[in-house]
């Protein structure tokens, strides 16, 4: 793809003495586009060592085969090295009762022999206002410490809320061990205990009754998945558009990940599903809940609650320590997560916290439901790292 320079339209959301400034220190480029593809790459390896998000299998099938559209990026040459980088995912949103386009800003990253020169702040602010001309309505993100700071502070992006993490321990010993190396003996004697206490806790609340409902393993979403969407849609405000392209694209094409999709039915009708991955965080094996769908109604809870039980079972069966997932209290979904004894996790057993940054990039008027919290339905399937 071929870069530009600063001369680009949206070059004018920065002041002109903050540019000529970021240009004698980055020696005078600013691309819009990926003018240097294998730079990137190096790029990316350099901040995420080892990582997938780092492979050009991922980058190439995350920017350029997403059904919304393909990314919109920015970059920053120093003498030919790509010093810095940042992207938004174009992606349809159901808001209220219209579809518009919304922009997921990834790998905001910066080479670290030029940290601190504003080169984040730069991009993100061009990302913006170029995402503007292309229609994109908003932008948002789940930042780190280091980008929260900088898009609260001089970015003009709000906070929607943060992501409450719901788990379910299988093995408390090994769960309180994870968290220090040399637990005291009255927290291995408290885990000891715990470990019968959550097991009864967690069949106390197992759902009672199948309500003839059957949940089943699928390689790939149908055709019903479109049907699914299109009836659960009007039970959820804020939500992206999850029909068959994107659950295809986000959780079957994906080439780097593994993925299980779990559908309840019953009669032979797609009542809902569940998207699961297992992986290693603090030499734990989490199963994690990536994504459900489930209609606003006494039925899809009913769903939900299914979906999360067979979900428990093949994690238990996985040799899973806890199973686990990012949902807000107030979605359909979570009740199914309660009513199999899933409850929110303190603060200290976070990997870290998922704030949720808004920006509204239109000129008129931000409607009033973008930063209202109970409008939105946001999972992991809503983020880019996961």
């Amino acid at each position: 793809m071929e870069g530009r320079t600063d001369t680009l339209p949206g070059a004018d959301a920065i002041s002109g003495r903050a540019m000529q400034r970021a240009l004698r220190m980055l020696g005078g480029e600013i691309r819009e586009g990926r003018p240097d593809p294998d730079g990137l790459f190096a790029l990316a390896e350099i901040i995420f060592p080892g990582e997938d998000i780092s492979d050009p299998r991922f980058i190439r099938w995350m920017y350029d085969r997403n059904p919304g559209g393909r990314a919109l990026e920015y970059a920053t040459l120093h003498r030919g090295l790509v010093s810095g980088h940042i992207a938004a995912l174009p992606f349809k949103y159901k808001f209220g009762s219209r579809i518009l386009t919304a922009g997921l800003v990834v790998n905001a990253i910066t080479h670290p022999d030029f940290r601190g020169k504003g080169i984040f702040i730069i991009l993100t602010e061009l990302l913006n206002k170029r995402c503007a001309e292309a229609g994109i309505e908003f932008t948002f993100g789940y930042a780190n410490s280091s980008s929260e700071k900088g898009c609260l502070r001089h970015l003009a992006y709000r906070e929607l809320g943060r992501f409450p993490l719901w788990i379910l321990p299988f093995r408390l010993p090994r769960i309180a061990a994870a968290q220090d190396p040399r637990p005291a003996a009255w927290l291995r004697a408290a885990a000891a205990l715990a470990g019968p206490a959550a097991r009864i806790w967690s069949f106390a609340r197992r759902p009672r009754g199948r309500h003839g409902i059957d949940v089943d393993l699928v390689n790939a979403p149908g055709p019903e998945f479109d049907e699914l969407w299109e009836s659960a849609r009007a039970g959820y405000g804020n939500i992206l558009v999850r029909n068959r392209a994107f659950l295809d694209w986000r959780f079957v094409q994906a080439p780097t990940r593994r993925y299980e999709i779990l559908a309840a039915r019953k009669d032979g009708r797609l009542l809902g599903y569940l998207v699961s991955t297992m992986t290693a965080v603090q030499g734990l094996r989490w199963a994690m809940i990536m994504d459900m769908l489930v209609a606003d109604s006494r039925e899809g809870r009913a769903a939900a609650a299914r979906l999360v039980e067979e979900h428990v079972r093949r994690a238990r069966a996985a040799g899973a320590d806890l199973a686990a997932g990012l949902m807000f209290r107030h979605a359909p979904a979570a009740a199914g997560m309660r009513r199999n004894g899933f409850l929110v996790a303190p603060a200290r057993l976070l990997p870290r916290e998922f704030p949720i940054l808004l920006h509204w990039n239109m000129a008129e008027k931000a409607p009033e439901t973008l930063f209202d919290l109970k409008s939105w339905y946001l999972t992991m399937g809503d983020y880019d790292a996961a």
